[in-house]
């Protein structure tokens, strides 16, 4: 176990580093097994059907959600470093077992859904550790430029990745070409836990001074942080579902090309990346307040475009990566804007457990959105085709439809969050 040490601002500076590329080259990873059109693709070819290959996207969100408070027990017991890079060396690991699971034949979907439901729960040490990892090192006004830094970082090397997959996969590739996709993955993951190792462990300045139940109770009791992780939950319950919902659109519905798909998945994650680049900024400069009006006004606009896009080609194919692109660039705003929100909610001392409650509900959102638009499909229990003024509407259309209506019913949740309706005076820094 690393000695503790007090930081300095060039050990801050190394730190912030080492944690960039750790973001780097386990999002890039994190990204193509469970976001991108690659792991759906591949999912299909091993024969899951449209709802097994939506819930290969859930399961990470779905378990971050359920396992992230116990994660966080096990942070302030044996130290959040410690969790992280543990957890991320097993998860290696598995990454290599889902490359492998085409070789377990008629068990190769079960093995690929138990390996990445054990993934996803090591993930959730990570993410139980990675904010309270940040926090020993970033003061508050370094916190908004560091966030759109390494996101933007991060998101360029899986732009990049995913395009140069897109290109050199043909318009109906292999099992063994996908194959090779994800190991090229597994392998760069596998530098997050090199990264991690080398972080300093750094003298809290203000330590946890709360055991797991007097944590969660502070925690729970924190109305201001409490009702932010409920519009959390809302919010990603309404609009978590969209990007892999819109790949399976593409696929099976447009009857786009596999490679092409990998492309427009890749040109959508440029617009992650151009948000990551420019959020802090934006933020900086209207504030949190019309940043999260806005970022609820641009979910609702893309949900109800695709809802009123119904047959495929190339400009199809055109007006959804646009669609597609702003709808990741606001997700990436919002993604910056919640962390600062969160880090300036949680309670001195109880940062750990804190942030954990937070997570819970913003993850459990996203994972049930997945789950349900999942069971959804699977069921069949919408129609396949319906009709409204002469226009053919699909079920995939249906989804968009009842996206759009979430996300205005979640944008009514805005009063209870502090950012916009002020209940107190919090630590932001400079935005």
């Amino acid at each position: 176990m690393k000695t503790p040490i007090v930081p300095t601002p060039e050990l801050r500076r190394r730190a912030e580093w080492l944690t960039i590329g750790s973001a780097c080259t386990g999002a890039l990873g994190d990204v193509t097994l469970t976001d991108s059109a690659v792991i759906i693709l591949f999912a299909a070819m091993m024969g899951a059907g449209e709802m097994f290959s939506m819930l290969t996207t859930s399961v990470m969100p779905f378990m971050n959600g359920v396992f992230l408070i116990p994660m966080a027990y096990i942070a302030t017991r044996t130290g959040p470093h410690r969790l992280v890079v543990w957890s991320c060396g097993v998860s290696a690991a598995l990454y290599l077992l889902i490359v492998a699971t085409p070789f377990f034949g008629s068990w190769g979907v079960s093995v690929m859904i138990g390996s990445l439901t054990l993934f996803a729960f090591l993930h959730t040490g990570y993410l139980a550790g990675w904010f309270p990892i940040l926090d020993t090192f970033l003061t508050p006004e370094r916190r908004g430029g560091y966030l759109s830094k390494m996101r933007f970082l991060w998101q360029l090397s899986s732009v990049l990745f995913l395009f140069v997959v897109g290109r050199l996969l043909p318009r109906e590739p292999s099992m063994g070409q996908l194959q090779l996709a994800l190991l090229a993955a597994a392998v760069i993951f596998a530098f997050r836990t090199f990264f991690l190792s080398r972080v300093p462990v750094f003298v809290q300045e203000k330590k946890e001074r709360f055991g797991f139940h007097d944590g969660l109770a502070t925690a729970l009791g924190n109305k201001a942080l409490t009702a932010y992780s409920a519009y959390l939950f809302v919010l990603n319950l309404a609009a978590y579902g969209t990007i892999p919902l819109s790949v399976l659109y593409l696929k099976n519905h447009l009857k786009a090309p596999d490679n092409i798909i990998v492309m427009i998945s890749a040109v959508t994650f440029g617009g992650m990346l151009l948000g990551s680049l420019l959020a802090g900024r934006i933020i900086r400069k209207i504030g949190i307040r019309a940043a999260l009006l806005s970022i609820h006004g641009i979910f609702w606009l893309t949900n109800f475009s695709l809802f009123f896009i119904g047959k495929g080609g190339n400009m199809t194919y055109f007006l959804i990566t646009l669609l597609m692109l702003l709808y990741c660039f606001t997700y990436a705003a919002s993604n910056i804007a919640v962390s600062m929100e969160m880090m300036a909610l949680a309670t001195p001392g109880n940062k750990i457990m804190a942030m954990a409650v937070c997570g819970t509900f913003s993850s459990l959102g996203g994972g049930l959105s997945r789950v349900i638009t999942s069971v959804v499909l699977g069921a069949g229990i919408l129609a396949a085709e319906w009709h409204a003024g002469g226009t053919t509407f699909c079920r995939y259309q249906t989804i968009f439809l009842a996206y759009a209506a979430a996300i205005a019913f979640a944008a009514m949740l805005l009063v209870i969050v502090p950012a916009v309706v002020p209940v107190g005076k919090y630590d932001y820094g400079k935005r």
